[in-house]
């Protein structure tokens, strides 16, 4: 993880939170500005382009994410409780008003080139989801080959939350990954 100068992180979480609220495309370095209350010219000498800001966003929320990961209390959960934390922390997204969609699907959404920067953090992400997955299941004692249909299924879930917020979807999606857990 880089370290970052104060100013610098503070444009990167402030226009991290404008993105995941209002887009990629919608945010102007203009509407960054007046939040953030610095001038242009000093976002532009951190980040010469705005396609940079968003890549060294995306980075910094990965790596905050995969941090999470590695300290989170559900590490000393035992069975298949390991692997649902990350579907039942959804519902606290969302009762909490913090849910606006994967950042990463919207990011590779609103940049599709698979080669562009950007979409390419967005894969990354995904890999080490995918990853984290396979390694909550080996902790676990459960067949890693199931880490790919989990992760399809919360992908899924990701998507249908993000055009209706709807708890109940995220109950039963738990109900059916235990019962593939105990296959």
């Amino acid at each position: 993880m880089k370290i970052m100068s104060k100013k610098r992180q503070q444009l990167v979480d402030i226009a991290l939170a404008l993105f995941m609220k209002e887009g990629f495309h919608a945010t102007g370095i203009d509407r960054i500005a007046e939040v953030s209350g610095i001038s242009k010219t000093t976002m532009y000498r951190h980040f010469p382009s705005k396609e940079l800001l968003i890549r060294d966003a995306l980075q910094a929320f990965s790596d905050q994410v995969e941090a999470r990961w590695q300290t989170s209390p559900e590490q000393e959960n035992e069975g298949s409780s390991l692997i649902l934390a990350r579907f039942e922390q959804l519902s606290d997204i969302i009762i909490r008003g913090e849910f606006t969609g994967c950042v990463f699907l919207n990011a590779s959404a609103e940049f599709p080139d698979e080669h562009n920067p950007i979409h390419q953090v967005a894969i990354a992400h995904k890999h080490a989801s995918l990853a984290e997955t396979r390694r909550r299941l080996a902790l676990c004692g459960i067949d890693e080959e199931k880490a790919l249909i989990i992760e399809l299924i919360y992908e899924g879930l990701l998507a249908r939350l993000q055009v209706e917020q709807n708890l109940s979807m995220i109950q039963t999606t738990i109900h059916r990954v235990r019962s593939l857990l105990d296959m």
